[in-house]
């Protein structure tokens, strides 16, 4: 990443921890499948981070220095979380995290800033003990590729097979890949592709996030009746 998608990076996680009901909507998709010792891959600000402190173990790493000061100094008085500076992709970082045993990687909204994915997907298989689990969530729909996509520095966005074929060559048995948030591809169509926004209006995000309860009640009940075949994210829980 540039100085440029740093900003517009670091700036973009500010306006996202706005939308703490879509946070937690995250975080309740994969609750039952978290376990005690985790990596946070691309921890960020801390915006997800907050969902796993009663955990034995969480370790953060990211690549922006200003992002792991901050969760850091935030969780200083913490001694079961512990923050990096470092590049998942980076074999000595591979081997620094092994003794810490973890049984889950956490991996949200990151490995699409990650040039060979496939190989962030392999360390990721690697760090986890036997049966340790990877929940990862990703932009879905290279049709939805657009400037805010180009300012943050992503790489792509998966189709469904895509990221199936990533995961499953990195070594993992894939127990959930499902799509999420039907809602957000209006919105995000909108400002990147018609717009040509760098970056979310606030006052969108706030909307959104008042009016999340809806469109989280409405996508549940829909998905109980048919597997959706697209949405905004994808989710997707693996085991090694």
């Amino acid at each position: 990443m540039n100085a440029h998608d740093d900003a517009v990076g670091y700036e973009t996680l500010q306006r996202m921890a706005r939308v703490e009901r879509y946070n937690a909507w995250i975080y309740q998709e994969f609750a039952d499948a978290v376990g005690q010792r985790i990596l946070e891959v691309g921890c960020g600000i801390g915006n997800m981070t907050e969902y796993f402190l009663d955990r034995e173990l969480l370790v953060g790493i990211d690549l922006l220095p200003g992002s792991v000061a901050l969760t850091r100094q935030h969780y200083a008085d913490r001694d079961n979380v512990l923050t990096h500076l470092g590049d998942i992709t980076d074999p000595d970082l591979k081997i620094a995290l092994d003794h810490y045993h973890f049984d889950t990687v956490v991996c949200l909204n990151v490995l699409e800033h990650i040039e060979d994915d496939l190989l962030a997907l392999r360390h990721m298989h690697d760090v986890l003990v036997e049966r340790g689990r990877l929940l990862l969530f990703v932009p879905a729909g290279a049709y939805m590729y657009g400037t805010l996509d180009t300012a943050l520095g992503h790489y792509r966005r998966y189709e469904r097979e895509m990221l199936a074929d990533r995961v499953t060559a990195a070594g993992f048995s894939i127990q959930r890949l499902s799509y999420l948030n039907l809602a957000g591809i209006p919105g995000w169509w909108l400002n990147s592709r018609v717009l040509k926004r760098q970056i979310l209006p606030t006052s969108q995000l706030d909307w959104f996030n008042r009016l999340a309860p809806l469109f989280i009640h409405g996508e549940r009940l829909l998905r109980k009746v048919w597997d959706v075949p697209l949405g905004q994210s994808l989710l997707c829980v693996a085991q090694r």
